[in-house]
């Protein structure tokens, strides 16, 4: 009997022990540090600034014909496409958009070799074209000739997300062949996108 008093007596002593200072203090900094890390992953997603996804990471554009197209010489497959009949035309497949990617993401320019935005003689403009429902998305069109070739205003449909099966077409409001004048064609991301992705127009 006084053998178990005994034992019994260690064990409620051996329960009354805590953990060594130093290690109560290890433990207190380390769940600091785990809370504080949280909360940083927290609120920098909460604060994060416009432009923090890469144009590049989510949008690409395919390479565009040698010749930049006349739709009156390729009977009705491009009519409605927002290319004028006798307006010298380019059009670039949309290779990749992800998910969200809308028109009213980006900004389009054209410029010249020298790097100045290129200026249309005639009405010209961008339009984003569906292939397969052969409608128009949505179209910018530079109304006053001798305008800047640059989209900054989309028009119904801007916020239509974008997709494979959907084309660029850039009527460049000529009715000469640009060809081999060095133009390059640029998407510029605006809003949740930075950067740009470029094309050079053959």
């Amino acid at each position: 009997m006084n053998v178990w008093g005994k034992n019994e007596r260690s064990w409620r002593k051996a329960r009354k022990r805590g953990v060594s200072p130093i290690i109560a203090t290890i433990l207190l900094v380390a769940i600091t540090v785990v809370l504080a890390a949280v909360l940083y992953v927290l609120i920098s997603g909460l604060t994060k600034g416009p432009g923090g996804t890469t144009l590049g990471s989510a949008f690409a554009m395919g390479v565009p014909s040698t010749n930049p197209l006349v739709v009156g010489a390729t009977g009705a497959t491009y009519a409605g496409s927002g290319c004028a009949a006798t307006h010298y035309c380019y059009i670039l497949t949309i290779e990749e958009a992800n998910p969200g990617l809308t028109p009213s993401s980006m900004d389009m320019v054209m410029k010249t070799s020298t790097g100045a935005t290129y200026a249309v003689t005639a009405a010209g403009g961008v339009t984003i074209y569906n292939t397969v429902t052969a409608t128009i998305v949505t179209q910018c069109t530079v109304i006053a000739a001798g305008g800047a070739l640059s989209v900054s205003t989309w028009g119904t449909g801007s916020t239509t997300q974008l997709s494979s099966t959907m084309e660029i077409i850039i009527d460049t409001g000529s009715t000469t062949s640009p060809a081999g004048t060095g133009l390059v064609f640029t998407a510029l991301g605006i809003g949740s996108y930075s950067g740009t992705v470029s094309v050079s127009l053959p």
